[in-house]
């Protein structure tokens, strides 16, 4: 524990300031999971508003100096590449019993 008055109160900021760092980093996580669920069950209505939505957030958490520029470029362009794919991209058939098996 500090003695220092000055770095009694520096702890108090730390702490501070951890906990409001968390939650944005917490909420960005969480709306990164979210947009990878989305991509993986075939949401394609839902895709670009939450794409819209979890930009938004990495660039606040970039405003807050809680990730780095080049971090959140990275991230937002993985996100816009995977939506654009899982939009194009026909969606996977599912298979059928053999005809043969039917019929027997």
């Amino acid at each position: 524990m500090p003695i220092i008055k000055s770095a009694i109160k520096k702890m108090r900021q730390d702490v501070k300031k951890t906990e409001r760092n968390n939650t944005v980093r917490n909420r960005l996580k969480s709306r990164i999971k979210e947009l990878m669920k989305a991509v993986h069950d075939h949401k394609t209505a839902e895709l670009p508003e939450m794409l819209k939505k979890t930009t938004s957030i990495i660039d606040i958490a970039l405003k807050k100096k809680i990730i780095k520029k080049n971090n959140a470029a990275h991230k937002k362009s993985r996100m816009a590449r995977l939506v654009k794919h899982a939009m194009t991209a026909p969606k996977a058939k599912k298979e059928t019993a053999p005809e043969a098996a039917v019929a027997a």
